[in-house]
């Protein structure tokens, strides 16, 4: 039996056994989706997984997902889901490649925030303040706090109020630099301090996407402790950032092709199975049981498929 054979007998029997309507599946993919997902994995698909997306495209949004809830990807989804992982990839040596030019834009954001500062009574020729720290990025911005004197302290410190609409002109400025310089240095956020003196420092600062929280993998070691990978290749989705996939860049005593959980809430890493076709032989022999975990479960897919995988040795090897 061949893995749409396979995929077709689980769909198949979960429609007979669940009254909620699951979503179709789409035509299969085109060749040119297949070749940006090798080109973003920078290496070729496993045999499995092009034969899954000739047979179907991933599935639409009517119903629920196919995959006991989990909508099956479509390609543009996965190629989507695999550019924000190489995103977060950050550059071994990091450089500023256009200085002048980021120099004027860093100018640009620091005097939009000394403008909005205080001016002392007299004539405002005299800075009633000795610092403002602020911090900004693409998509956020925290400050500023202005600090009356060098012995400040952060609780006395106070916010400068700007208004919201302001912050549009100066939002754009960010969004330039950004551009500008994630080529060769790939920062998330600005930390600025800016002096009444006219002097101001910047660094900036990139967020640890693989250290944030504390990662367990089961089997140990088997898989790399990051929140995404641009070599995890999601093929289900729970809709929520979540993903069920195939691991191409195992950690030292994973499998390539092993099939894991990954995504925003997944700290619990774990193999479900050592390929695709492996884990549907599996979930064929659950469903064939009287009882079984799947069909009317109230958990969350992955959990159950985590259960499943330690119930079944073979599934994935649940040893820790």
């Amino acid at each position: 039996m061949n893995i749409i054979t396979k995929f077709q007998e689980i769909m198949a029997i979960q429609q007979n056994n669940v009254e909620a309507s699951s979503g179709t599946l789409n035509p299969p993919v085109s060749d040119s989706e297949l070749q940006k997902i090798e080109n973003l994995l920078q290496e070729s698909l496993p045999t499995e997984i092009k034969a899954l997306y000739s047979f179907a495209n991933g599935q639409n949004d009517d119903g629920n997902g196919i995959f006991f809830g989990d909508n099956f990807c479509r390609a543009d989804e996965i190629i989507q889901q695999l550019e924000f992982s190489r995103s977060l990839i950050k550059p071994e040596t990091k450089t500023i490649a256009n200085p002048e030019q980021s120099e004027q834009l860093i100018r640009q954001i620091v005097d939009f925030y000394v403008g909005k500062a205080p001016k002392h009574k007299l004539f405002g020729l005299q800075k009633s303040w000795y610092k403002i720290a602020f911090e900004c990025g693409p998509n956020r911005f925290g400050g500023p706090y202005i600090y009356a004197s060098e012995n400040t302290t952060e609780k006395e410190r106070k916010i400068l109020k700007i208004d919201f609409k302001e912050l549009d002109n100066v939002s754009e400025i960010v969004k330039k630099l950004h551009e500008l310089e994630q080529p060769t240095y790939k920062w998330d956020e600005l930390n600025f301090v800016a002096y009444s003196n006219g002097k101001y420092e910047v660094e900036r600062s990139a967020y640890d996407f693989d250290n944030q929280i504390s990662f367990t993998s089961t089997p140990k070691n088997a898989i790399q402790k990051k929140y995404f990978h641009y070599k995890w290749l999601p093929i289900f989705s729970d809709g929520g950032g979540n993903y069920l996939g195939i691991d191409l860049d195992p950690d030292t005593k994973g499998k390539k092709g092993q099939v894991i959980n990954f995504g925003r809430d997944e700290e619990d890493m774990f193999v479900l199975a050592q390929s695709l076709d492996d884990l549907f032989d599996k979930i064929l022999v659950a469903l064939r049981k009287a009882e079984n975990g799947l069909l009317h479960s109230e958990g969350h897919l992955h959990e159950t498929l985590k259960e499943l995988a330690n119930n079944q040795p073979g599934l994935g090897g649940a040893s820790r």
